[in-house]
């Protein structure tokens, strides 16, 4: 982007429809008319219905934006749901006309990956276009069944998602020395990666990721605090084949490289 600029939004639809938004690289704002802004980034993805003629997005100079977006109008979802929209679907079901109704959540890397799916060179072929809506309409399906699963607000977990939650953390726990992958997790235990990480933040604050990495470095300070265990041993036994990496992310989260509290705990 050379310059400032602004895009005028162009709803294709006359009628009820939704649309899922994601930034996979850069940011622009989404001004509307009735004084709403929202901002567009890697890290919020967004469900909207803007109506309103007038909405514009904000690019700015010196950036490269890679968007992905896919949309339906809701009478050609209704069927698809059994002839009922969801529950997160319901406050755009409204008539055509002045809607701006807009939510936003933090995209799953699922979603990410999806995303991309739409630059891929895979995408081409014969078959391109049945590739593209393929993708797509899984793109817009994660993000609704995201909200889906993070709109109630009851804390009291089902007794098989509880059930769940507890498997994970004994699967974490059992194999930090290893690569520990999200989407491996999530589709073990059944869950959507998006209600995986709404099951750590419910418990811990945190994602899942951000626990396995928390739950990594309280293992390798105990091991080096020990003073038994070099700092390879250890960097091994918490799940990291490099063992620069390790201590970039130690020292990131003790303020001091594991080195040093290895010769701390050696000493005492």
């Amino acid at each position: 982007m050379l310059e400032d600029c602004f895009l005028d939004m162009q709803g294709s639809s006359t009628e009820p429809w939704i649309e899922s938004a994601l930034h996979l690289q850069g940011q622009s704002e989404l001004a509307c008319p009735n004084g709403e802004r929202h901002t567009l980034h890697p890290d919020a993805a967004l469900l909207m219905r803007v109506d309103q003629q007038g909405s514009q997005f904000q690019l700015h100079k010196g950036q490269l934006v890679r968007h992905v977006g896919a949309s339906s109008t809701l009478s050609t979802l209704r069927p698809r749901f059994g002839g009922n929209l969801p529950a997160t679907l319901k406050a755009f079901d409204v008539p055509y006309g002045d809607s701006c109704h807009i939510r936003t959540m933090t995209p799953s890397a699922r979603l990410r990956q999806l995303g991309s799916g739409l630059f891929s060179h895979h995408a081409n072929g014969a078959c391109r276009d049945l590739k593209l809506e393929a993708i797509a309409n899984l793109f817009l399906s994660e993000l609704i069944e995201g909200f889906e699963e993070g709109s109630d607000a009851d804390d009291t977990l089902p007794p098989w998602e509880e059930q769940a939650y507890q498997d994970l953390l004994d699967q974490i726990s059992g194999a930090l020395d290893s690569t520990l992958s999200i989407p491996a997790l999530a589709d073990r235990v059944g869950l959507t990666e998006s209600r995986l990480d709404q099951l750590f933040k419910q418990k811990h604050d945190q994602t899942c990721a951000e626990f396995i990495r928390n739950e990594r470095m309280k293992l390798a300070l105990r091991l080096l605090e020990d003073g038994s265990h070099p700092v390879k041993v250890v960097a091994d036994k918490v799940g990291y084949g490099y063992v620069s990496n390790f201590s970039r992310a130690y020292r990131a989260r003790f303020g001091e490289t594991p080195a040093r509290t290895l010769r701390r705990g050696a000493s005492e």
